[in-house]
């Protein structure tokens, strides 16, 4: 737990944190002892609530994300995007809350494979690999199939507030077979990835949303946003390869997605950035309404003053 030991000082816990610790914690065991056959079908009615009672800005949000993300549908098509976006949402959280009581046989015999054993190529020759991927599908339950496939993987966690609900995430993910990297300010998260490639793990990055606000800028969907430069950065020091890749859901399993390895050891990160971006485009395109990102992403939408988006709307 040492990194968890190197963390900021946690904020105080208001009541107001310690509600909403005791109402993710009901949640939680509540989903934990649901019977199967319920929990498959939840997601879809829970979705249905979310979507209706979501404040306006949100789902007007996620409207024009995935707009962007499905090259702007007709509007009829884009109603039932949004919509099972708020379901496919609902199927995280309820996989999530869900994943440390799986059975290893059931997961693997309900999932589809697609493409995942270059993977395991890359991984060949010990030299460990780094798998880019976006907030898609079932994040927790693909990284216990990686478990179960020997990838040795290692994740960044978004250190989120009340602290204990973060701390429960990590230890359920360490639970899993996980090694769990904490993001936070200062902190020296690639070099530990780094170390991990080195020693024959795979580290695994999220590529789709910039959190610090200083990413590359790099045409996404055809508009200018930041992405993280992670994936890029990694790769520059490794000499590895990067493997895009996701875990999409399917009506009662799950389908393991890998697209080929991307080559960016060689180029300068704005490059790398720009090559994961059309890596992920493909990826996210293959089932836009699993993306879930809820926020403003594009450069329109946080930084409407940016040069490039004056440029991007001028050509």
């Amino acid at each position: 737990m040492s990194e968890l030991s190197d963390l900021p000082a946690a904020p105080r816990l208001t009541g107001r944190r310690w509600v909403t610790y005791l109402g993710y914690l009901t949640l939680w065991e509540a989903a934990a002892r649901m019977p199967g056959p319920v929990a498959w079908r939840l997601p879809a009615s829970v979705g249905d609530l979310w979507h209706r009672f979501a404040p306006d800005e949100q789902r007007r949000q996620v409207r024009a994300n995935l707009a962007r993300a499905a090259g702007h549908p007709p509007d009829g098509d884009l109603d039932r995007l949004v919509r099972d976006a708020y379901r496919s949402y609902a199927r995280y959280w309820l996989d999530s809350f869900r994943v440390h009581t799986l059975d290893p046989d059931d997961v693997r015999a309900r999932t589809e494979d697609v493409g995942t054993g270059v993977v395991d190529e890359v991984r060949a020759d010990g030299r460990g690999a780094i798998l880019v991927t976006g907030h898609l599908g079932s994040w927790e339950v693909g990284a216990f199939f990686s478990t179960e496939r020997g990838w040795r993987l290692t994740v960044v966690a978004e250190v989120v507030e009340p602290r204990p609900l973060f701390e429960r995430f990590v230890r359920l993910r360490r639970g899993l077979g996980l090694g769990v990297v904490p993001l936070v300010r200062g902190g020296d998260m690639l070099s530990r990835l780094e170390a991990v490639v080195r020693d024959g793990g795979t580290a695994t990055l999220l590529g789709d949303r910039d959190l610090t606000g200083k990413g590359p800028v790099v045409s996404f969907f055809g508009e200018p946003c930041r992405l993280p430069p992670g994936p890029a950065a990694l790769a520059r020091r490794t000499g590895r390869p990067v493997v895009p890749g996701a875990f999409f859901t399917t009506p009662r399993g799950w389908r393991a997605r890998a697209h080929e390895p991307v080559d960016i050891a060689r180029l300068d990160v704005e490059q790398g950035t720009q090559r994961v971006a059309h890596a992920l485009e493909q990826l996210i395109g293959e089932a836009p309404e699993q993306w879930h990102v809820f926020v403003p992403n594009w450069l329109a939408d946080r930084e409407p003053d940016h040069p490039a988006v004056a440029d991007a709307r001028g050509g």
